[in-house]
């Protein structure tokens, strides 16, 4: 996960350091405010994002808890980027192991004539997806997305036409979300990217704002992003009341 800029339009990240209440070593993992008996930040879940502070930029170092020989300082911290603005960068994976390909759905046999229907050889309601963005990697459609607005077992439903027929054989990418309107993102095992193999509306608190599919001349099943902003930021309600 990786900082992006901001919707102020900046591109430097606004940055503070705080104390951490376990050893941080993995850069681009966002961090929450802790309970009133915690000693510092800590990392959020693949699914909870509550009173998001940031995402690391740095490492910590070793945590420890003891008094150390020569006074050496016990504390260990992290630089944040702080701002409830701030948009970040995630690579989507196909599950939830980080750098996992994503999940390849083929046409099968030839689309509806009108297209607005594409069979699929896998399912796409079970994980549903249903409100997610299909994206052509291969085929008479490719770099053309659509948002999926129903399905049926394998069979996706568009409410605006691919402007070209879709054969057998023609390959496509699903994100569980569609920019602004999608309001969860699931994160993977170390918490610094997408696992896109889960249903729609699943995971934490984040808003997309922009997807990056890669067609599939340019790897877009291992090279494709999705770009959000933490949606339960700790600083968001402050601002909200002010």
């Amino acid at each position: 996960m990786e900082y992006q800029g901001d919707l102020t339009g900046g591109s430097s990240a606004f940055t503070r350091r705080y104390q951490v209440a376990a050893t941080q070593d993995t850069v681009g993992v966002p961090l929450l405010v802790p309970a009133s008996s915690g000693s510092g930040l800590v990392a959020a879940t693949t699914t909870g994002t509550a009173k998001a502070v940031g995402v690391t930029l740095d490492a910590s170092g070793t945590y420890v808890t003891a008094q150390q020989t020569a006074s050496a300082d016990t504390r260990r911290t992290c630089l944040m980027s702080l701002s409830p603005f701030a948009i970040y960068s995630l690579l989507m994976s196909g599950a939830a192991a980080e750098g996992t390909a994503m999940v390849l759905y083929t046409a099968d046999g030839a689309g509806g004539t009108d297209g607005l229907t594409i069979a699929f050889t896998v399912s796409v309601a079970s994980p549903q997806m249903d409100e997610g963005t299909c994206f052509c990697l291969s085929g008479a459609n490719v770099g053309v997305s659509r948002k999926i607005t129903s399905t049926s077992t394998v069979t996706a439903t568009f409410t605006v036409a691919w402007p070209r027929d879709v054969l057998s054989g023609d390959t496509f990418l699903i994100a569980p979300y569609n920019p602004l309107q999608g309001i969860t993102l699931q994160l993977t095992t170390l918490l610094t990217q997408a696992d896109t193999s889960i249903a729609v509306g699943t995971g934490a608190a984040f808003k997309t704002t922009e997807l990056k599919f890669l067609d599939a001349a340019h790897e877009g099943r291992s090279n494709s992003y999705v770009n959000a902003i933490l949606a339960n930021h700790v600083l968001a309600s402050v601002l909200a009341d002010s």
